[in-house]
């Protein structure tokens, strides 16, 4: 029989998810790897980008969409991404399908008018499909391509549109945020865990939801408690957790906030393990507290180890197709975007050259190396995740330890199994 807690993740599981995504997607961390992203030397990245391969005959279009800039937040690099991708696909993977591609790209400002704007123009451009990061405004996107039969995939998004709708598919899994701390715990013979979360709508309804039940699918509980944002000191919350005896404290927050919270776990000499959500990490943040990050375990969806090939790729790429381009999140999750939709489509060695055609040919894709997934693979035969959303490709998720200015190193992949299931049994 499935629990209440299940039934009211079902429930709520499209405005849950779109909000914590919202939310952690707008808290970027300031470094990404453990060695600040730095560019290869250029026979590093000759060898890294590997043989010509350029693409010939007519050109095709993709798009991308993106959010862009307004005076509230920058995401331009999202297009310089995509950007970059293209032109390493046209020089070395044959484009798509062996035809070069010419790139479309459209800026929501933010906007829901601006979302439905851009599904216009993609349409009028006559574009195969289209990628993006993260998007915040992608439903009215979605709502306008998906009729017409454009696929759209995306690095993440987990709105109740993008889950459900026709021919658009999500490389990675927006429930990580939740089941790769969750899957660390079982790992770990966490029985008793303690989430201390940022109490906004966008953060601690989803974390009271979702966060017990992928626990409890790790076998282990999980007490969630919210803090209002700009909690000077922490350590009453700490301690009050500290009552039920917690064997791992996740956080789920902003730079900011995530450093309150360690320094309130310090303060109390809490010794169990702390982990955190990778864009809890911030330069700034890192110098409020006493040692910095060292010691805190990462929750992570970007394995960026200096010596993985496909962070030598990834360098590679924007070292010599980017501009001014580094190692951050709204970089790295543009790539996967669109890197991903290029490595589906070419895994099944597309023949048709139709909107429809695509989608086929991700639907029909054999598992694929993920991008920046260190050997993790991803397939888009809707079995990722089947109990909650035929359009999640991926069920990756890593793990990493930081260091006291936060940079990542020991990457390690988390089994998910079984972890991402909302019904009984």
């Amino acid at each position: 029989m499935r629990s209440v807690a299940q039934r009211g993740a079902r429930s709520m599981l499209g405005a849950a998810l779109l909000s914590v995504v919202l939310v952690t997607a707008a808290c970027g961390s300031d470094d990404a790897s453990d060695d600040g992203g730095s560019a290869p030397d250029p026979a590093a990245a000759a060898a890294a980008l590997g043989e010509d391969n350029p693409a010939s005959g007519d050109p095709i279009k993709l798009g991308v969409v993106s959010d862009g800039q307004t005076e509230a937040f920058d995401t331009n690099n999202e297009i310089l991404a995509a950007e970059a991708v293209i032109a390493y696909a046209n020089d070395h993977l044959g484009g798509l399908g062996g035809h070069p591609i010419e790139l479309v790209t459209c800026e929501t400002k933010g906007t829901p008018a601006g979302a439905q704007d851009c599904g216009n123009q993609f349409i009028n451009e006559g574009v195969l499909a289209i990628s993006g990061a993260v998007p915040g405004q992608i439903d009215p996107v979605v709502n306008v391509l998906s009729p017409a039969g454009i696929p759209t995939g995306l690095q993440s998004g987990s709105s109740q549109v993008v889950l459900q709708s026709p021919d658009t598919y999500v490389w990675s899994n927006p429930l990580s945020v939740f089941g790769t701390p969750a899957a660390y715990a079982r790992e770990n013979d966490i029985s008793k865990a303690a989430m201390l979360v940022i109490d906004v709508p966008g953060a601690a309804g989803p974390a009271k939801q979702l966060g017990p039940v992928f626990f409890g699918n790790a076998d282990a509980d999980l007490e969630v408690i919210a803090i209002p944002p700009g909690t000077p000191d922490m350590t009453p919350q700490v301690q009050q957790a500290e009552n039920n005896e917690p064997e791992m404290y996740y956080l789920l927050g902003d730079p900011t906030f995530c450093a309150g919270a360690i320094k309130a776990l310090k303060t109390l000499n809490v010794t169990v393990p702390i982990v955190a959500l990778d864009r809890c990490l911030g330069e700034d943040a890192a110098a409020s507290i006493p040692g910095g990050y060292e010691g805190v375990t990462v929750a992570t969806g970007a394995i960026t180890n200096a010596d993985d090939p496909e962070f030598e790729l990834f360098n590679a790429v924007i070292d010599t197709y980017g501009e001014d381009l580094e190692a951050e999140s709204v970089t790295i999750s543009a790539y996967q975007g669109m890197l991903g939709l290029i490595r589906a489509v070419n895994a099944s060695e597309l023949v048709d050259l139709t909107p429809a055609g695509v989608s086929a040919a991700i639907k029909a894709m054999p598992a694929t190396d993920y991008p920046l997934g260190g050997g993790a693979t991803y397939q888009c035969n809707a079995q990722a995740v089947a109990d909650i959303s035929p359009n999640i490709c991926s069920t990756f998720g890593a793990i990493a330890d930081a260091d006291a200015e936060g940079a990542l190193s020991n990457f390690e992949d988390v089994d998910a199994e079984g972890i991402y299931v909302l019904s009984a049994g």
